[in-house]
């Protein structure tokens, strides 16, 4: 109960943080942040990734938009989530264009499912999945919303990665450097980041051989 207690706490200290950024500064820090993604995508040894998976911003997480921009320019697919509230798990969809967007579960923007084509973790899976969250800590720690749509659909990844007999996608974290905490509270079902992109750059977690 203690330990509940005090992740509730934590995501409240850490969401006001988030939410004091100044807008234009949020703007700013979100640009660098995307470039320096890109710049770590090309600069990898191994081939050029062909999709990934990524979040639509909302309120005051790192906005990803040029990043999305730059795969569609580039022929990166671009998979985003959607929410499915009944049952806390999340839908994936092909997107290819801003106004295949409709306001979704808790006002998120999300594929419109009527018009959107799903894509299949049983035929394939993304290259990397990119996460928003609260906090971040250097061991790889990510503080989430409490809903736990990421880690369950991480459990969903983790089937459909054992069945093609492949490994997990990259699992990314991108944030502000000033959402970094010393120690971020983890439960044993809570899914460690391989790494962290700020705008300063990536700094490694779990994986230092990304």
């Amino acid at each position: 109960m203690r330990h509940a207690e005090e992740k509730k706490a934590a995501r409240l200290l850490a969401a006001k943080r988030r939410d004091s950024f100044p807008e234009q500064q949020r703007l700013a820090w979100s640009d660098t942040t995307c470039q320096q993604t890109v710049d770590w995508l090309q600069q990898r040894k191994e081939p050029m990734i062909s999709s990934m998976m990524i979040y639509i911003p909302f309120r005051s997480e790192l906005d990803t938009t040029l990043l999305i921009e730059w795969c569609w320019r580039n022929g990166i697919s671009v998979i985003v989530p959607r929410c499915v509230k009944e049952s806390h798990t999340m839908e994936l969809y092909l997107l290819h264009a801003w106004d295949e967007l409709v306001p979704g579960a808790y006002g998120i923007k999300e594929p419109d499912p009527a018009t959107v084509k799903r894509w299949d973790l049983a035929v394939q899976l993304p290259d990397i999945v990119f996460v928003p969250g609260l906090a971040f800590d250097t061991r790889g720690g990510r503080l989430g919303y409490g809903g736990g749509y990421y880690d369950r659909f991480h459990d969903q990844l983790r089937l459909a990665a054992a069945e093609q007999g492949k490994q997990l996608p990259l699992w990314i974290g991108l944030g502000y450097e000033a959402q970094w905490a010393d120690s971020v509270p983890m439960d044993e079902h809570d899914v460690a980041v391989d790494a962290v992109i700020t705008e300063h750059g990536m700094t490694r977690g779990r994986a230092a051989w990304i």
